[in-house]
């Protein structure tokens, strides 16, 4: 029951609006149940747990907590800005089931990972007067009705980087075959992932495709890997012109905003947004605002008189476009703590267990840096944290990642 939830909960994420959050919860309680029913009929454990286990627990943990202390600190109690922190708290229980029934997670990723993206070439497909309408709220930009383009490039990259990531550079038949379809699923993710023209998420594809190809020990496989991968990608860029374009206006729109100029730009408004925060955590650097940031006079004056129409709209209508940002105006010290826990926690623990080199458990460190290192990059112009679709998937991913990370490692 709980490995069918599992394979089901990121294969309607591209087609099926609130599927993932649906099936999301239904997987924890399936996870919760198989918690109590052990602890009723074991009488002594059957499993062992490392001290690094129960601090991966508390990192679910850690923006939940940091967010409800700031709403206490500061009298002002929205229960659905705890909503979203809470689907990490949850995926506690997916780490528990991978870990304690030793779960092939892996497995179920390159199950699942491709059927969504099959999924969602039939929906781009049939489903195409919805994509147009969608597009149209988003001047021409590739998205959905319930994905706006940064979070969807973002998680097209992670699951194109995903796929990457499984491949077994092996001389077989059957490893040759799997390669090749799992190179093609990358091309094709990647592909989609440029029209959405949101540029951030791309710097999350050579990152880890370095750290993929000076891995490999054949320096020929080496090479034609490195030539493999750099081709796609050329061919991609130059196949997709627009991609070029926003490339450009990005390093204008900086030019621009030293000098003073244009400050109403996508780039512009975010360096704004950036300043915004940290002159709110110098005001209230313990907790931070909560929620009392935009209903504070002598806060309403100071952006008045600072910060353009548009950075204080976004800002106060649709968030920071930053998790660390959103994390420190609402809840200070304590939300950059949680935001480096959260984010830092897991990477280097994939870091860790490739640099001990435990052949079992390579695969599963490289999907695990393929995720976090493309939430890490997407974090700096979008809150993944934010959304319940978004959340419950990254909090799928690395929870489950990271358990059969560690078991591996236990049983070796």
């Amino acid at each position: 029951m709980i490995v069918a939830l599992l394979i089901a909960l990121p294969i309607f994420f591209f087609s099926i609006g609130g599927a993932t959050t649906r099936i999301a919860i239904a997987t924890y309680l399936a996870c919760l149940i198989a918690l109590i029913f052990n602890a009723i009929t074991s009488n002594k454990p059957t499993t062992t747990y490392p001290k690094l286990y129960w601090w991966v627990i508390f990192s679910l943990w850690t923006y939940f907590l940091a967010t409800g202390i700031s709403q206490i600190a500061n009298q002002s109690f929205v229960p659905n800005r705890l909503d979203a922190p809470s689907r990490l708290v949850f995926s506690g229980l997916i780490f528990y089931a991978v870990y304690h029934y030793r779960i092939n997670f892996i497995k179920i990723l390159k199950l699942a990972i491709p059927i969504s993206i099959i999924l969602f070439l039939l929906f781009l497909t049939f489903k195409n007067d919805q994509v147009v309408f969608a597009k149209s709220m988003w001047n021409g930009r590739l998205s959905l009705p319930f994905i706006d383009p940064i979070l969807l490039s973002a998680w097209l990259t992670c699951f194109g980087l995903l796929c990457l990531s499984f491949i077994n550079i092996q001389l077989k038949a059957s490893s040759i075959f799997k390669n090749t379809f799992f190179i093609a699923t990358f091309v094709t993710t990647i592909y989609i992932a440029l029209l959405t023209l949101s540029r951030t998420s791309w710097l999350a594809i050579p990152l880890l495709a370095s750290i993929l190809i000076f891995n490999q020990k054949n320096k020929w496989l080496k090479i034609g890997f490195i030539l493999i991968t750099a081709l796609c990608i050329f061919y991609l860029i130059n196949h997709v012109s627009s991609s070029l374009a926003r490339i450009d206006q990005a390093v204008l729109e900086i030019k621009n905003y030293v000098n003073g100029s244009a400050k109403e730009t996508s780039v512009g408004v975010r360096i704004d947004m950036g300043i915004l925060a940290f002159k709110a955590l110098t005001l209230k650097p313990v907790f931070g605002w909560s929620e009392n940031l935009f209903i504070t006079p002598e806060i309403a004056n100071h952006l008045v008189t600072h910060y353009t129409s548009t950075t204080i709209f976004l800002a106060k209508h649709t968030g920071f476009h930053n998790d660390f940002y959103a994390a420190i105006v609402r809840s200070g010290s304590l939300g950059a703590l949680a935001y480096a826990i959260t984010f830092i926690t897991p990477l280097l623990l994939f870091l860790y267990y490739l640099i001990k080199s435990n052949a079992y458990s390579r695969p599963g460190c490289f999907s695990g840096l393929a995720v976090i290192i493309t939430c890490i990059v997407t974090s700096m112009t979008a809150e993944i944290l934010a959304y319940k679709y978004s959340v419950s998937l990254f909090g799928y991913l690395i929870a489950g990642i990271m358990a059969q990370v560690l078991w591996q490692n236990q049983k070796s």
